[in-house]
């Protein structure tokens, strides 16, 4: 890659960057404004980050899981401190994070990239599974809209079959010879699924805890399918940093009706407040655990022992 064209991606990101940034700041300020400054009580932003904390934790139990070996904590402690890499266009920050930390703390760069790869699939199957909880509580939506949104909840599962994320690396070149080995156990994968579940019904207990604070909820099950899924499609436009927008306008379409656009606006705007301090805190407590130094150390170390062992540097899962 040129120089050049070096420079102009560099440009182009700064300047998706600085777009996201002010969008979201006018987003804040309209969310101010449409709720003439009313926000949720501080008891309710503590909690709403108390449960995101506890989300933050399952999703790095999961990472850690698909990763294996004896460096669970380390690897999880490395999702922690990747988090905020999110809020750059394409998530680049996070998986450059996530797949780095990894790598130096011993798993080879193809087998880190895999399992980011496997826990994203898990991530978005587990929202997508919300869908039959949207199905069944989202009674302003059509009889066919609600059958559809069930039966792509469902339709969906067969993605966390081993078979088929191992089929798909064979078919490219570099990982052909070493599929079977880079995709993590089925079990993994399994229990992967299951804690992305767990991981997103925290974050929509959060959303649900904000929404809350503008005035009373007849139907909170609707609310936690509504964020669940809003979160998902946010997830899969990459482009666009954590969703930011995408997930306010699927919610606003959801919610329709229950209560004010620019009450359930604002409480995802406020919630993505609480979210980027509680990642901050939990980046800043975890990165000790991640410092270079320590993690190289730590990688010679176990490298050393493994030679003594005569076993293969990079452990099964």
């Amino acid at each position: 890659m040129t120089t050049r064209r070096k420079t102009l991606i560099r440009i182009a990101v700064a300047i998706f960057v600085a777009l996201a940034l002010a969008f979201f700041a006018i987003t804040l300020v309209n969310a101010w404004n449409a709720t003439n400054g009313e926000i949720p009580s501080l008891p309710r932003f503590i909690a709403a980050g108390a449960l995101w904390a506890c989300g933050l934790l399952v999703g790095a139990t999961a990472w850690a899981t698909l990763l294996g070996g004896d460096r669970r904590v380390d690897h999880g402690a490395a999702l922690l401190v990747s988090q905020l890499g999110k809020y750059v266009p394409g998530g680049i920050g996070q998986v450059t994070g996530q797949v780095g930390l990894a790598r130096a703390a011993g798993v080879r760069l193809q087998r880190g990239a895999t399992v980011f790869s496997v826990l994203a699939v898990t991530q978005v199957v587990a929202g997508c599974n919300y869908g039959l909880l949207l199905a069944a509580t989202w009674s302003h939506a059509s009889v066919f809209l609600r059958v559809l949104i069930a039966v792509g909840a469902v339709a969906v599962l067969p993605l966390i079959d081993r078979r088929w994320m191992v089929w798909a690396l064979g078919k490219i070149p570099r990982t052909r010879d070493a599929s079977a080995e880079l995709v993590p156990a089925q079990r993994s994968i399994l229990l992967a699924w299951l804690l992305s579940i767990l991981t997103l019904g925290f974050a929509s207990g959060a959303y649900l805890v904000l929404v809350a604070g503008f005035g009373p909820v007849s139907n909170p099950m609707l609310f936690i399918g509504a964020y669940a899924i809003a979160w998902t499609i946010g997830f899969i436009a990459i482009p666009i940093p954590s969703g930011v927008g995408i997930r306010e306008a699927v919610l606003a379409f959801i919610l329709h009706g229950t209560l004010t656009s620019s009450v359930v606006v604002a409480a995802s705007v406020y919630y993505r407040l609480v979210a980027i301090a509680t990642e901050g805190i939990l980046a800043a407590i975890a990165s000790h655990r991640v410092h270079p130094r320590r993690l190289a150390a730590a990688a010679a170390a176990n490298d050393e022992s493994l030679e003594d062992a005569g076993t293969p540097a990079e452990p099964e899962s």
